[in-house]
């Protein structure tokens, strides 16, 4: 893997990280600063959990996805340089 791809990798788990405590921030400072019954607060909460499962569940499929296509592109490079490597490997034989 080059230096590049895992600055990649790191630059997007780090901004995965600032969107999640950003995020969670928000809703706490929401209900601190907008208070209602305590009824309506847990069924928000709820809400609020659900929501954010739902996205974590898709977030993953996602990078899921993005890893597989990722994985197919590097086998895809190490055939071509593979096969090259190969010809080449023939015509000085030869």
């Amino acid at each position: 893997m080059s230096k590049n791809n895992k600055s990649v990798g790191k630059d997007l788990a780090e901004i995965l990280i600032v969107v999640l405590i950003s995020g969670f921030s928000g809703f706490i400072l929401g209900l601190l600063f907008a208070p209602q019954s305590g009824l309506k607060t847990r069924k928000k909460l709820v809400e609020k959990l659900k929501d954010i499962i739902d996205r974590g569940k898709f977030t993953l499929v996602e990078a899921r996805v993005l890893s597989e296509e990722l994985l197919d592109k590097g086998r895809e490079t190490v055939g071509k340089v593979s096969s090259r490597s190969k010809s080449k490997n023939q015509k000085d034989v030869q």
